[in-house]
């Protein structure tokens, strides 16, 4: 078992780690400052990131996965600050 979850683990794409990595930074940052309003702000930013820069400016790929990456470490914080 732990070794088919390692497996899959190890197949996430680099795009998405990277995602990940910065939504982390991102929300642990403005959560530290702001609270429940840096929260909010940490799910605004990325998706006005997929959707103007991505979308609108045509400079990326817009993807929702893109979106989920970079806002689940906020939703992971937020659950071990209100524990």
């Amino acid at each position: 078992m732990i070794e088919l979850i390692l497996k899959k683990l190890g197949n996430i794409q680099k795009d998405k780690l990277l995602h990940f990595f910065y939504g982390t930074i991102l929300s642990f940052i403005l959560i530290f400052c702001f609270g429940i309003v840096g929260m909010i702000i940490a799910f605004i930013i990325p998706a006005v990131k997929e959707l103007y820069y991505d979308k609108y400016l045509g400079k990326g790929c817009c993807e929702w996965a893109d979106y989920f990456y970079t806002v689940a470490p906020t939703i992971m914080l937020m659950i071990i600050k209100h524990q």
